[in-house]
């Protein structure tokens, strides 16, 4: 054996000693010195032997997955011996190696190449001279490098073949051609520069959407559309990218973190995306696209999108929702992964994951203001949040040594058999050849192994659980003591609201409105005050926590009703297979609550009704609440159960009215009363806090002074029913009553006799109050007098509509806007204003009027979608407007809605200068956006598209202009 040999040998064999697995990497390597000898032996003898040890203590012992396709090619393997491994490769390197690729073979050239630069990487990496742990992020850099320079080529590849195929990417001819960008956005560690061993690359793709002011574009590429050809440029870019061969594969894609997730389109056009980004993306979207960066393709387009994303994602003000919302995530990766053999180095607690969580919360509290903290990089993002004085200088030295340590393990166990693995085994033979390929091969290295790594989770735990501080534990277990301080005096008390602290904290960092949820806690605590069986239930019952934080976190409204009576969650703890009651159900559960305030209290009668009817309202009124918070009922289904509270509430006032008016009722008997609902209550629409318009109405069979003393008994019954229902008590009160929609408006007698009802309607009603008649309907009282009223109603409705309707309607609309609404540029009407609920009402409305005679149905009272519908159906109103009507009425009520149940205020003040606003837009499932740092801006951005085509299609409808501002 000649000199040299014995020399490379012997080298050769000292350093696979400290390979994880000495015996297999001697095996292998063995038979790579055969493979390299027979292929030249010369270029094997004249490298130097310790450059040789090196690449085989990497690619036999480390990584030895990379011996075979080494073995296959020991050409790659000479070469790589004779390289300088002392440097890393650049871009422009790997960008010129790749270009001279020979043509035909180029997918299998591109995979040889990934393997022999892995093997480069890894004999790198694995030599402390070369990459020590303290520079270990070079290795990242690197791998990321190769990737961005195979992933560019790929591109190239796939849309060259795609033109060749359909032509140029262009639409239309010469100076107004339309040619679409196209680019691949990495996101994850491969946007931050720190991609893994084996790990999958995170991408979206994005092309270029056509100016919006452009006409057609004209004939593409094969007549596909813009997003057609880029569909199959990353189409033919994803299998040249994933494919797997005998040569290996180049990489995973995961598409998930795309608007939309698996569900959104596989490519995605730019408007689209920033859109996206804008008002629908997820906290965890906007974090990740943190770190997104053009990868492939039209790189300067991409960055334009980077750009305009950004801020989206950057607040001008500290947002410490985020904060909370991130620890959110933090507790469902731990849920999700905590279990399982060993260690997860990615998702365990102290490691990687939660470097990265630390660091990209700082960054989305501190970016707005400082962008030189939003680096992609984890990195170096934690050194530019040093250099501002974010983190301390210490702790992010600790913090950044944890994380080299933990990347290089990470790489480590993926490097053994290109397994996108992060879990340290349990099992010893797996465990010591981590700690192995980790550098400690001492007889101790599992136990200096282990310290090691305890250490560096130790590092991060600390760092991870100052910032995020589980403080809301102790806010809520404050408010206990301070609110309610007999309670925990209770045997065995205090065990039991630290539990529910805990459980209540948990749910209020995650609410809408935090600070909301805890005033409104604390009131329902002093409410509640030393009765703990609440308490208990709620222990008992977890899972209404949430609900019960849910509702305090979003809805001043029902909140006050909690608070100021705590016997109503009552319907919290109903059962859930039950969700609104119907009428009969409603009856029987108002009588049962009077008897029993009868029973068991010392009030009389009129008293105990009273008080029955209005715990009766809120207990209903809360439930119903609960479940349209918790999205268990739709807005229709809301509406429709308030409107049988409503019923139920009359019904059982004018019953209450009789037994207070009976010395009228000898007057009374040969007559008959009706309580005839308008507006929202006849049409069955009820939101939160309406009022109740109603009509009185009496017929009676006689004369003289016996009509006279019966109008009179009508009167008191009716004036009785009002104060049943909007008379504040202990309890408070049910509804505020309007009864001005009757023929004397507010002044003159309350009650009217049906013929004298009908004779106003026949000879001096404006038209308004034909308009009105709409939506009237008997709702208590006389059944026949109700039949008798309907069938006057209608026919009063059947009679020819005056030529001048539209335009004494359109009249009363801008008076209505002008006098009511009195908009400004900061303050909206929801309901009279420009294009709000009332322009809705009167477009339906005047066709409901104008062709009530050719199609009765129009004039049944109900929803005014189903009129909507109905119209649509026999072509009075065009498809696309009765779309814009139903779409606009949806939006405006829901949001009317929302602005009553959360912050119990106006259902039509629309200021755009209210912070309470963005918790109304939040409540609507709106986020965040652009700089103003709220979720304001595209709630106001929608109701201005809303507003503007309810209004043309109004203005369309009555066939009238709109005056010149």
């Amino acid at each position: 054996m000649s000199e040299p040999h014995e020399s490379l040998q012997a080298t050769v064999a000292e350093a696979l000693a400290a390979a994880p697995e000495p015996e297999d990497a001697r095996r292998r390597a063995g038979d790579l010195l055969a493979a390299a000898r027979s292929c030249d032996g010369e270029a094997l003898a004249a490298a130097e032997p310790a450059t040789v040890a090196r690449v085989l203590l990497a690619v036999c012992g480390v990584a030895p997955f990379l011996a075979r396709h080494l073995q296959r090619r020991p050409e790659a393997l000479l070469a790589l011996c004779a390289d300088d491994l002392s440097q890393p490769r650049t871009l422009e390197q790997h960008d010129t190696a790749l270009r001279d690729l020979a043509p035909g073979d180029e997918e299998a050239a591109l995979r040889r190449y990934k393997y022999a630069e892995l093997a480069r990487l890894c004999t790198r990496d694995a030599c402390d001279a070369w990459v020590p742990l303290e520079r270990s992020g070079e290795t990242l850099r690197e791998i990321t490098i190769l990737a961005d320079a195979l992933l560019t080529r790929s591109f190239e590849i796939a849309r060259a073949r795609v033109a060749e195929r359909s032509g140029p990417a262009r639409w239309g001819e010469g100076d107004a051609a339309f040619e679409p960008g196209l680019a691949v956005l990495g996101l994850g560690k491969l946007g931050g520069g720190e991609l893994n061993f084996s790990s999958d690359v995170d991408l979206v793709y994005v092309f270029e959407s056509p100016p919006p002011e452009r006409g057609p574009l004209g004939a593409g590429p094969a007549d596909f559309s813009p997003e057609g050809w880029a569909s199959r440029v990353v189409t033919e870019f994803g299998r040249i990218v994933s494919s797997t061969t005998v040569d290996g594969f180049l990489y995973r894609i995961d598409l998930d973190l795309r608007p939309e997730g698996a569900g959104g389109p596989r490519v995605v056009g730019s408007d689209p995306l920033t859109a996206y980004y804008d008002g629908s993306a997820a906290l965890w979207e906007k974090a990740a696209f943190t770190k997104a960066r053009p990868v492939a393709g039209d790189v300067a387009f991409g960055w334009r999108i980077v750009r305009a994303v950004h801020p989206m994602i950057y607040r001008s003000t500290m947002d410490y929702a985020a904060v909370g919302a991130i620890r959110e995530m933090k507790r469902r990766v731990e849920e999700a992964h905590g279990s399982g053999e060993g260690f997860n180095v990615k998702l365990g607690t102290g490691g990687i994951r939660d470097v990265e969580f630390v660091t990209q919360a700082l960054q989305l509290l501190h970016g707005g203001r400082v962008p030189d903290v939003r680096g992609r990089s984890t990195q170096e993002a934690l050194r530019a949040l040093a250099a501002h004085a974010v983190l301390p200088d210490d702790e992010t030295e600790r913090l950044l040594a944890a994380y080299r340590f933990l990347r290089r393990l990470e790489n480590r166990l993926q490097m053994e058999d290109e397994r996108q693995t992060h879990q340290l085994p349990d099992d010893e033979a797996a465990h010591r050849r981590a700690a192995r390929a980790m550098g400690f091969t001492a007889e101790s290295e599992p136990a200096g192994f282990d310290a090691s790594l305890a250490e560096q989770r130790s590092a991060v735990r600390e760092t991870f659980a100052r910032f995020f501080a589980e403080g809301d534990e102790e806010r809520v277990l404050a408010l206990f003591q301070d609110v309610a301080p007999r309670l925990l005096q209770l045997p065995g008390a205090r065990q039991m609201i630290e539990r529910l602290a805990a459980r209540f904290a948990r749910e209020v960092s995650a609410a809408p409105d935090p600070d909301l949820a805890l005033n409104n806690l604390a009131r329902f605590v002093e409410g509640v005050g030393p009765r703990s069986v609440y308490y208990g239930l709620l222990l008992d019952r977890p899972e209404l926590v949430g609900r019960l934080t849910t509702l305090f976190g979003a809805s001043r409204y029902l909140s006050n009703f909690l608070a100021a009576h705590p016997d109503l969650i009552e319907p919290v703890f109903a059962d859930p297979d039950v969700l609104v009651l119907s009428p009969e159900e409603l009856r029987r559960d108002l009588a049962e609550l009077r008897a029993e305030l009868e029973r068991t209290g010392d009030r009389d009668p009129v008293e105990a009704a009273l008080a029955a009817l209005r715990l009766f309202h809120h207990r209903q009124l809360v439930n119903v609440g609960l479940l349209d918070l918790d999205g268990r009922i739709t807005r229709a289904e809301a509406e429709h159960a308030l409107t049988d509270l409503a019923e139920a509430c009359l019904e059982a006032a004018l019953e209450l009215a009789r037994k207070q008016t009976a010395r009228f009722a000898e007057a009374t008997a040969a007559g008959e009363l009706l309580v005839v609902g308008m507006g929202k209550l006849a049409s069955r629409e009820m939101s939160y806090g309406s009022d109740l318009d109603l009509v009185f109405l009496y017929r009676v069979e006689g004369e003289g002074a016996d009509l006279l003393e019966a109008q009179s008994g009508f009167a008191r019954q009716a004036q009785k029913l009002i104060g049943s229902l909007d008379t504040p008590t202990a309890e408070g009160s049910c509804y505020c009553v309007d009864a001005r929609l009757r023929p004397s408006g507010g002044q003159g007698a309350l009650v009217t006799s049906l013929g004298a009802f009908r004779a106003h309607h026949e000879k001096s009603a404006m038209a308004w109050e034909r308009q009105a008649l709409l939506r009237a309907r008997p709702v208590a009282g006389s059944t026949a007098l109700g039949e008798r009223f309907d069938a006057e109603r209608r026919d009063l409705l059947l009679r020819p509509a005056p030529d001048e309707l539209a335009e004494e309607m359109h009249r009363v609309r801008v008076r209505m806007q002008d006098e009511i609404g009195k908009e400004s540029a900061g303050r909206r009407d929801l309901k009279v204003g420009r294009g709000g609920l009332v322009d809705v009402e009167f477009a339906v409305q005047y066709l409901q009027l104008r062709h009530g005679a050719e199609h009765p149905e129009l004039l049944d009272v109900g929803p005014l979608e189903g009129h909507i519908r109905t119209l649509a159906s026999h072509g009075i109103l065009d498809e696309r407007n009765a779309a814009t009507l139903t779409d606009g009425w949806d939006f405006l009520q829901r949001l009317s809605s929302r602005l009553r149940i959360v912050q119990n205020r106006s259902i039509s003040d629309l200021r755009a200068d209210r912070t309470d606003l963005d918790a109304v837009a939040r409540a609507l499932g709106y986020t965040p956006s652009s700089l103003s740092g709220d979720a304001r801006r595209p709630l106001l951005d929608d109701y201005k598209r809303s507003t503007e085509a309810i209004r043309r299609v109004y203005l369309d409808v009555l066939g009238v202009a709109e005056a010149a501002a």
